[in-house]
């Protein structure tokens, strides 16, 4: 049977995965991320852990079909270059070009928000699915948008940027990318700290150093400021979300990231939010769903893309 690597290039780690054409894993490992000179040592150092981790020296090692790659960042439209990955250093990395003349195998880049989305529909929350919209709320908001089981890329390979949609609000904060109000400044784990910090300071209230998971423990206890905090956080992400679904009428929307595991005490109130928005046709037709794959996600998708470009 067919077997693929399957890459996820994040800060902190680098995840990898040997992975047959049915999505078995049949390996997986991980080495730390080498961020040292802008990142300059990342390629030799995947193509060294494949090596010593799947190809060897052993007769008996698989014929690996294919690699896809993941990367913190947009890859260039012909899928040779990694345009800009901040958290690695890297800008106009020949990425797919490094490794394929070494190890003298196909690969294939993508974003690895696209490819958290395609991991999702291929294996899971939307398994069987073909269009679906995937929201990552961490530290910032992420994204992929996914029609008749294509990645929607854009022109510019910035297609499925959900965190940086426009939200309309009395207040300035400030977003990475350079815009003001963007949607992760409001709806990630970072904005919704933010926005209770705000809220207790008007309160003239203190209570210290305090994460999303501490906010969902005094939503439980019926806290008033974290019930508001969550009805901002949800209201904008809502928003957002029924104008994308009102746009490509996806089947299901899937949710990942640390926010996430809140379950349903965050996707409820985010259901609700989407159908004050959402296009009547829709209202009612369609899933929120949590992401079912964690950390494995990326790594998926990485072979599922490999896997239709074979096919296409």
């Amino acid at each position: 049977m067919k077997q693929m690597i399957g890459i996820d290039i994040g800060g902190t780690t680098i995840k990898l995965a040997l992975i047959d054409s049915l999505g078995n894993i049949q390996k997986k490992w991980q080495i730390p991320t080498n961020v040292e000179e802008n990142g300059r040592f990342i390629p030799q150092e995947i193509v060294a852990t494949i090596q010593a981790n799947v190809l060897g020296k052993d007769e008996l090692a698989p014929d690996i079909a294919g690699i896809g790659i993941g990367v913190p960042g947009p890859i260039s439209p012909d899928g040779n270059f990694v345009v800009q990955a901040v958290n690695l250093g890297w800008s106009e990395m020949p990425l797919k070009s490094v490794v394929e003349k070494v190890l003298s195998i196909p690969v294939t880049l993508l974003n690895d928000a696209n490819a958290a989305a395609l991991g999702e529909m291929w294996k899971g929350a939307a398994k069987g699915k073909q269009n679906l919209v995937f929201v990552t709320l961490g530290t910032g908001v992420g994204g992929g948008i996914i029609i008749d089981s294509k990645v929607i890329n854009g022109v510019h390979s910035s297609g499925g940027e959900i965190g940086h949609i426009a939200v309309t609000s009395d207040e300035t904060r400030i977003c990475g990318c350079g815009n003001i109000n963007c949607l992760e400044t409001f709806s990630s784990a970072n904005g919704m700290v933010r926005t209770m910090k705000k809220l207790l300071s008007e309160a003239g209230e203190v209570r210290g150093d305090f994460t999303t998971v501490d906010i969902f423990k005094w939503l439980d206890a019926g806290d008033y400021l974290a019930i508001l905090t969550l009805d901002i956080t949800v209201s904008y992400l809502g928003q957002a979300i029924a104008g994308i679904m009102n746009t490509i009428d996806a089947e299901e929307v899937v949710i990942g990231g640390g926010l996430s595991e809140a379950g349903s005490a965050l996707l409820e109130p985010l259901k609700a939010k989407i159908d004050q928005h959402i296009f009547p046709q829709i209202r009612g037709k369609y899933m929120v769903s949590q992401a079912k794959l964690g950390n494995d996600a990326g790594i998926y998708g990485a072979v599922y893309s490999y896997l239709s470009t074979q096919t296409n």
